[in-house]
């Protein structure tokens, strides 16, 4: 093909320049496509930034050190010191990347009764007890879920890798369960969103996560989940009782009953010498102090919220405590059936007195 430059005829591209050129973008396009593939669909992450299933971190207080286990290796082990719970490429960091960058294809909402101090406040804002005593973030893309609980209170405190993790956090003991879903599961989580009535802080798009039916579920009621692996998972959302009475409103006795199972009970300012049996005679009993591979602690210092079965392959991460004040508002939890995660939790419960069988004479209800 010709053309023409000043009066004069010259050659126009060749046909074998026309393919070089052809080549050259087929090139950029696929490491493109490439790259993108590589990314990836949203997933919960351990500490070297790999998908894992689903993970449970347990935060020692007075310390930034924890013990993990994962999808991977369901062993409580102490995590890598080199990467502490704030750490920037450490555990939630990694997961919580697509949180930091907020793509097109993207949207979260982050739930905290005790939330982090907004830019223009002045002061933190008191949330109403009319809302759960929740804690958590949910991640979603156009293929998967993540659904990171906690117990934290101003969490996630920034909106970058290096400030995400509260000064705060430190000093009590934390815990934190991470699970990942394929995105048909949004409405279910949506819906225990508005169950336990979560007070939403901070929010990307919001259009999948949003329960928009008008009538909220009767509680109580649980519902199974399975994991983008496979890993079975049930979710509770619980009563509320005015009159303050644990037949109703405790979280923890709606477990037992629906699991058919005795617990041992982790919680904020529990009393270890306080066991109660349900209606349906399920021994609860709470749990004195945890001896675990990052150390030893007690009850007093520990902030999380957390039962496994005495003898039922169950552990549950939830969002309430065990004190008359919670019975009146909206929770729930999240709980895994493993065998060796619940074995993994059992371990490290302190036995005494109180926590050897038979329990001591506990209160009815």
């Amino acid at each position: 093909m010709f053309s023409t430059v000043n009066g004069q005829f010259s050659r126009g591209p060749t046909h074998s320049s026309l393919s070089l050129m052809g080549v050259l973008w087929m090139i950029v396009l696929t490491v493109g496509l490439l790259g993108s593939h590589c990314e990836g669909a949203i997933s919960c992450k351990n500490e070297n930034g790999d998908n894992v299933d689903w993970f449970i971190l347990y935060k020692k207080p007075d310390a930034f050190h924890y013990v993990y286990t994962d999808s991977t290796d369901q062993n409580l082990k102490e995590n890598n010191k080199v990467k502490p719970v704030n750490h920037q490429a450490g555990v939630l960091a990694h997961t919580l990347k697509p949180y930091f960058e907020r793509l097109s294809d993207f949207e979260f909402v982050a739930y905290n009764d005790q939330p982090p101090k907004g830019k223009e406040e002045k002061e933190k804002k008191t949330v109403s007890s009319t809302y759960g005593h929740s804690k958590g973030v949910v991640m979603m893309d156009t293929t998967n879920v993540v659904w990171l609980l906690h117990s934290t209170p101003n969490f996630p405190a920034g909106d970058e890798s290096n400030n995400f993790y509260p000064d705060s956090g430190k000093k009590y003991a934390q815990i934190f369960m991470c699970v990942t879903l394929k995105s048909e599961h949004s409405a279910q989580i949506a819906q225990h969103l508005k169950g336990i009535n979560a007070y939403i802080f901070k929010k990307h798009k919001y259009d999948k996560l949003k329960d928009s039916s008008q009538e909220l579920r009767k509680r109580p009621y649980h519902k199974d989940l399975s994991s983008a692996g496979s890993q079975k998972f049930t979710h509770f959302v619980k009563q509320i009782s005015k009159k303050r009475d644990p037949k109703e409103g405790d979280l923890y006795v709606a477990i037992a009953d629906t699991l058919r199972s005795n617990l041992y009970i982790q919680t904020w300012n529990s009393d270890p010498e306080n066991t109660y049996t349900t209606k349906d005679g399920r021994d609860l009993s709470n749990i004195d102090s945890v001896e675990t591979a990052a150390g030893s602690w007690s009850h007093g210092c520990d902030h999380s919220k957390w039962c496994v079965s005495d003898s039922k392959d169950w552990m549950c991460v939830g969002d309430s405590n065990r004190e008359p004040s919670q019975f009146k508002r909206p929770g729930g939890a999240l709980c895994i059936n493993s065998k060796d995660v619940a074995d993994a939790f059992r371990k490290i419960i302190t036995k005494d007195s109180s926590m050897e069988p038979p329990l001591k004479k506990p209160k009815t209800g």
